[in-house]
């Protein structure tokens, strides 16, 4: 008689013990408490700036003073006529002249005073918006032509807004895209001698420039073609008097802080920038703020997600200007560096003279010799440039430093006494990544005295 043997029947664990499940469900119980954690610490996010505003508040009232708009022969610039009476608004992109100076356009406009717009380029260098606004996935070039002529009318709307006639406007239509390379590389003086004829046309008693400090590369290049425009012009004598110079910051680390719309909020300058200027406000009533808010609201292209905050961050109860002191050292931000590339960061450029043998003759101890920190060792596969301009030459020079660690060393060629420019930058293949101009003006600051 044959035994059959009764097979093990065989079970299945149950779903709940799965190891492929536990696992989906550890990493969806890390993502449920990483949500949590992160909405609860939003609100701890919120307070902790609005106490680092408290303090930078304390820090740096004292350092702000109203700005004088109204004063006659107070001011060792003024000729006595009104300070004020030919402004100059000189704006890196069609945007600018509205985010910096919208408040100072509408008092101006109150006076009675008109004030020239000069928009320096096109603004056609912004791929993301390209992209989102045109519904382009491969951008040509009439859709960057397509595009600036979408910003362009945007800065006409926003300044009507703030009752500028749009005849005060003016568009020097240059690229965003070859700007730097042209400038800087090339040498083009194209960008300085249209900018030098319009401010000899206009002959201006205040000049609003972007400022040097800028973490944007295209406002920092304006800034150094502005005032190398401007010394020229002196220098020539085709100017009646220097104008009196101002300069807004735009980009600048967590500038401004908090960042969103917070109207009833101070814009306050950045603490480490505090000794390289004097610091002047404008406040603004809650009427201009709402002008403001409205103008700003016309630039439909940049109202991309993170764009568009920090843009509205710029609506606040005042403006601040920097009028810079004449220094010979030129720091940038000591904060956290803006790119993980080492060398690439520019920390400081300054200006010394060169130590000489007591066998030198004496015509060359007036030489000089520029040094530019970086914030990490420099780097073989990037490029380094000084771009000089100064009055007694009528085209600008590239020198090509030499790299000694975290440090580049140029000689000047030429003994090079101020007024001049001294524009510090680097760079990947053509493309320019920071900018940072040294303007000496002792010169300049002597006469006006």
């Amino acid at each position: 008689m044959r035994i059959l043997k009764r097979t093990k029947r065989r079970t299945r664990k149950p779903v709940f013990l799965s190891s492929k499940l536990r696992k989906r469900k550890k990493v969806w119980r890390g993502i449920f408490w990483f949500a949590l954690l992160s909405l609860a610490a939003l609100p701890s996010i919120h307070w902790a700036n609005r106490l680092l505003y408290q303090k930078q508040l304390q820090t740096v009232e004292p350092f702000l003073q109203p700005l004088p708009l109204w004063d006659k022969g107070q001011g060792t610039w003024d000729t006595g006529g009104k300070l004020w009476e030919r402004v100059v608004i000189v704006s890196p992109h069609p945007d600018d002249e509205t985010l910096g100076c919208a408040g100072l356009i509408q008092s101006l406009l109150r006076h009675g005073l008109m004030p020239f717009v000069l928009v320096f380029t096109n603004g056609d260098g912004f791929d993301a918006s390209i992209h989102l606004k045109l519904y382009e996935v491969k951008i040509k070039p009439e859709d960057r032509e397509a595009y600036s002529q979408m910003r362009m009318a945007e800065t006409l709307k926003a300044m009507a807004k703030l009752g500028l006639p749009s005849h005060q406007v003016i568009f020097l239509g240059f690229s965003e895209r070859t700007l730097p390379e042209d400038w800087l590389w090339k040498g083009d003086e194209k960008f300085v001698k249209v900018l030098a004829e319009h401010l000899e046309r206009i002959q201006p008693t205040v000049v609003i420039l972007p400022s040097r400090y800028d973490d944007h590369p295209i406002h920092a290049i304006v800034c150094s073609i502005g005032w190398t425009a401007l010394l020229q012009l002196i220098s020539e004598e085709r100017l009646s008097q220097m104008p009196r110079v101002f300069e807004v910051l735009i980009h600048y680390g967590e500038f401004p802080r908090p960042q969103g719309f917070n109207p009833s909020l101070e814009l306050l300058p950045p603490s480490d920038l505090l000794l390289t200027a004097r610091w002047y406000y404008l406040p603004l009533s809650k009427e201009m703020r709402q002008r403001k808010w409205q103008a700003l609201n016309c630039y439909h292209t940049q109202k991309l997600p993170l764009t568009w905050r920090f843009l509205k961050s710029f609506v606040r109860s005042n403006e601040i200007f920097a009028e810079p002191l004449p220094l010979t050292t030129q720091p940038d931000r000591t904060g956290e560096p803006r790119s993980l590339l080492s060398g690439l960061d520019i920390a400081q450029v300054r200006v010394e003279p060169m130590k000489m043998l007591p066998l030198v003759p004496t015509s060359q101890t007036h030489q000089k010799r520029v040094f530019v920190q970086l914030r990490g060792n420099s780097n073989s596969h990037l490029r380094y440039g000084i771009r000089i301009a100064h009055s007694t030459s009528p085209t600008s020079v590239l020198l090509t430093p030499l790299r000694r660690g975290k440090t580049l060393v140029v000689d000047l060629p030429v003994p090079i006494n101020p007024p001049a420019v001294i524009v510090a930058f680097t760079g990947y293949g053509r493309h320019i990544l920071d900018v940072a101009p040294l303007v000496l003006t002792e010169g300049v600051e002597n006469e006006r005295r």
